[in-house]
């Protein structure tokens, strides 16, 4: 699985530079590969809705199984989904291969400047302190969880309160990236 996913990561790195630009003419105002831009916003955004709707069980619950499928139901949660792999870990895939896509678009522009230029720049830091942000969560995570297994509630409760504050922050940036992302789709032609 782990070399699926490697191989699916190298080709969206290297159709980029086997694909011509959208227009194959060069404006130093606007970034090309605009539908890798989208793709990877999707990317994202399923990312978060996925693992926000398994997480709360909402609609989704997730079973781990060693193939994949999934069932509908009539009654809440509606739908099971059953994988080898963990919501979480469907999450950081979905998003940083979503930040991979959406760089190709940023990388193509040459002018910063102005409300898009300026806005394409800000969404890349965010998106970047969002990926960062969620190694940090990741590892803190993980303190958790050998904290609970080796059974010090002590280290567990300090690493779950550091958890607590990091998801405000990890969400303050998610908002900030949406707020961002609208207005650069209002700013672009």
């Amino acid at each position: 699985m782990k070399r699926a996913l490697a191989l699916v990561l190298l080709i969206l790195l290297l159709v980029p530079l086997v694909l011509a630009d959208e227009y194959g003419e060069e404006d130093e105002y606007e970034a090309g590969y605009t539908a890798f831009a989208v793709a990877g916003v999707a990317m994202i955004a399923v990312g978060v809705i996925y693992y926000s709707l398994t997480k709360r069980k909402l609609l989704i619950i997730h079973k781990k199984s060693s193939e994949w499928g999934f069932e509908i139901k009539p009654e809440q949660p509606y739908v099971t989904v059953f994988g080898p792999i963990y919501p979480l870990t469907i999450h950081h895939v979905l998003t940083i291969t979503g930040t991979l896509l959406v760089f190709v678009h940023f990388f193509s522009c040459d002018n910063y400047s102005g409300l898009a230029g300026g806005t394409g720049l800000s969404m890349a830091i965010t998106l970047v302190l969002l990926n960062v942000s969620g190694f940090v969560g990741r590892y803190i995570h993980g303190k958790v969880t050998l904290a609970a297994k080796k059974h010090d509630s002590a280290m567990a409760k300090k690493f779950v309160r550091i958890l607590g504050h990091w998801k405000k922050v990890h969400i303050a940036l998610a908002i900030i990236f949406a707020i961002l992302l609208i207005i650069h789709l209002n700013a672009v032609d």
